[in-house]
């Protein structure tokens, strides 16, 4: 993938988080998918997406237990909700986010702005009072589940990819887009092409081939700290 950047991502257009943030948002309240040809053909990442779903790998691949998180816009920031440790074969994922302001103790002039997860203060920062938003923008976006890697005697391991179960709860959650952490970042994005009814999906089809030819999904595949592309670019690299 490293060659692959080097060669041909400059050549491939791409589109930010913070654009696929809004884009998101918009689809969710309108209740409609994108359309295949419109998907980007790749996403890049702000720094600190990385810092913090790397920690969550290293976590997953130290004590083989599966993660889920909830993905958060709140108010200019990337917020991941809190982790929690699932039994290696099932977890669920949660999270609730306020944005606060408040007059700063000390600082004449400044807000003491709080970003509070399931009630505590997750992160806190001091801003001049007129960079303070007439109004607070704060969304829940994707969850992101992640996966242990599984030992073989016979060669350096394997990562489970999505199950069919994702997919299902993907569909009847009416989400536009989910993602899975294994020892890169993989993204699934649901079209209007998408079928509703997925009962009969079995693990055994569930390959990023099946996803994008017959489930028309968009599927993206991100080495940690690179952009996000369409599998179909990279599968071969």
């Amino acid at each position: 993938m490293g060659i692959f950047d080097f060669l041909f991502g400059s050549k491939i257009p791409s589109t930010t988080f913070d654009s696929l943030r809004k884009k998101i948002v918009e689809l969710r309240k309108s209740g409609l998918y994108p359309f295949n040809d419109n998907l980007p053909e790749a996403i890049s990442f702000p720094y600190d997406f990385w810092e913090d779903l790397i920690r969550i790998y290293r976590n997953t691949d130290k004590d083989g237990l599966e993660r889920a998180f909830s993905v958060f816009w709140a108010d200019g920031e990337i917020i991941f909700s809190e982790v929690k440790t699932g039994s290696g074969r099932m977890v669920k994922s949660g999270g609730s986010i306020q944005v606060k302001y408040s007059h700063h103790p000390t600082k004449k002039e400044y807000a003491r702005k709080d970003v509070i997860l399931d009630g505590s203060v997750l992160k806190r920062k001091d801003i001049y009072y007129k960079n303070v938003p007439k109004s607070l923008e704060v969304q829940y976006l994707f969850n992101i589940h992640s996966h242990p890697k599984h030992l073989s005697e016979v060669d350096n391991g394997y990562y489970n990819f999505f199950s069919a179960q994702d997919i299902k709860s993907l569909i009847s959650s009416n989400a536009v887009i989910t993602g899975l952490i294994t020892d890169k970042l993989w993204l699934l994005i649901r079209t209007k092409s998408t079928p509703r009814d997925v009962s009969n999906l079995l693990d055994s089809q569930m390959t990023p081939q099946y996803m994008e030819e017959n489930l028309h999904i968009g599927v993206y595949r991100a080495d940690f700290n690179k952009k996000a592309y369409r599998y179909h670019l990279v599968k071969d690299n």
